[in-house]
């Protein structure tokens, strides 16, 4: 007898349609596409690289020449100045000699100013001045002149001081051109307690190194020599903010021994 073998499909699979996978035709969008983004690229820092190449060798052969101006950081009052200064420079070789001079220049004509920087544009023929002002935090007047006294503690004039709404200060002795640091931090601490600090002016006396502070109501916080001044003005706050109800009428505080823990609280002497 002949033998015949047959498959017999099971009840599972029975109604069940297999799957053809269909093959998508590739689409020729996607590599034009990338294609022209990669020459861009390769054109753009081609242009870049090209511009750049250009602007070396013309400040290598000192031939860079300023078409226009551009000053940042400047206050309103001085923009207009500081413009006027670089477009005296427009259309002839500036070199970076040219550059340094400039800055120089104005460095002396502005000391209000207290950072001053003049560049080439590198891809441009841009003269660029960027400039920062000082921060003034207390002013004095000395031969009839109002001058400023900034946080690094440099004293200068501004020929425009109707915005410097700081503190008076009286310099006694011969005034430096730079003051030490332990001056502007009892400044910047006095104004930070100015609640129970509401003084009406500042003494300093360069002379013995020694700090007066004169509040409302002829009262006078005598700091002594000039050191520790901002731990001095923190102190002085806790006092004046908490006076004994039989605190003299006119009063002075004395720091004299504050190296040795102690203040004293006076009859200020008439």
């Amino acid at each position: 007898m002949k033998r015949t073998d047959y498959y017999r499909p099971s009840y599972s699979s029975l109604g069940r349609k297999k799957r053809v996978r269909k093959n998508k035709p590739l689409s020729i969008l996607k590599p034009i596409l990338l294609f022209i983004i990669f020459v861009g690229l390769c054109y753009g820092g081609y242009v870049l690289a090209t511009k750049a190449y250009q602007a070396w060798q013309l400040s290598q052969a000192g031939k860079w020449t300023a078409e226009k101006v551009s000053v940042s950081g400047a206050p309103a009052e001085l923009a207009g100045e500081l413009q006027a200064a670089g477009q005296t420079y427009l259309n002839k070789p500036f070199s970076v000699q040219d550059a340094v001079t400039l800055q120089s220049q104005l460095t002396t004509r502005y000391p209000q100013l207290k950072h001053i920087s003049v560049k080439r544009g590198l891809l441009s023929s841009t003269l660029k001045i960027n400039v920062s002002p000082r921060a003034a935090v207390a002013k004095f007047i000395q031969d009839n002149q109002e001058k400023l006294l900034d946080e690094d503690g440099t004293i200068y004039t501004d020929p425009h001081p109707a915005a410097q709404n700081v503190p008076l200060v009286e310099l006694v002795g011969t005034v430096p051109t730079q003051l030490g640091q332990e001056y502007v931090d009892l400044i910047q601490s006095a104004l930070k307690l100015k609640k129970q600090l509401a003084f009406t002016r500042v003494q300093f006396n360069l002379e013995n190194d020694t700090v007066k502070m004169y509040l409302p109501g002829e009262h006078v916080i005598d700091f002594g020599p000039a050191k520790q001044l901002r731990q001095k003005a923190r102190r002085a706050a806790q006092i004046t903010g908490h006076l004994p109800v039989n605190a003299p009428e006119t009063y002075l505080l004395d720091f004299t021994y504050f190296d040795e823990g102690k203040v004293f609280l006076r009859q200020k002497a008439h």
